[in-house]
């Protein structure tokens, strides 16, 4: 089989794990909850703001670290809201290994100078 044939297929597994089927249930039923979906969002968008923040080395204050705490607890109280998350950690974490066994698989094809955590000289 070729490389994207067996890419076509692990595609087409991962849409039939258990993992991706719970997501796409617990999207569904969050999508008919407007409410809880409109929380949900609000979380993801301010969860991504804090990561780009920590991406460009920005310091995030202790307030907004507390407000997303509080905030996620609030929603791991809310049944509906615990079980997407729980669902979109699940897939999350079936991609992120998925990514990591072929990045490990392949890491001699990365370019001069990114096979290891050193710095390049020239950033010294």
């Amino acid at each position: 089989m070729s490389v994207l044939g067996t890419a076509h297929q692990l595609a087409q597994e991962i849409k039939d794990s258990e993992e991706y089927r719970f997501f796409i249930f617990a999207k569904e039923a969050l999508k008919n909850d407007e409410t809880n979906y409109k929380i949900i969002r609000d979380f993801q968008i301010k969860q991504m703001e804090i990561q780009q923040a920590q991406l460009f080395g920005l310091d995030i204050s202790g307030e907004k670290q507390q407000e997303m705490e509080q905030l996620y607890s609030l929603l791991s109280l809310n049944p509906a809201a615990r079980t997407y998350l729980e669902a979109e950690f699940k897939i999350s974490r079936l991609i992120n290994d998925v990514q990591r066994i072929i990045g490990e698989a392949i890491i001699d094809a990365l370019p001069i100078g990114f096979e290891d955590d050193e710095e390049p000289e020239y950033y010294s």
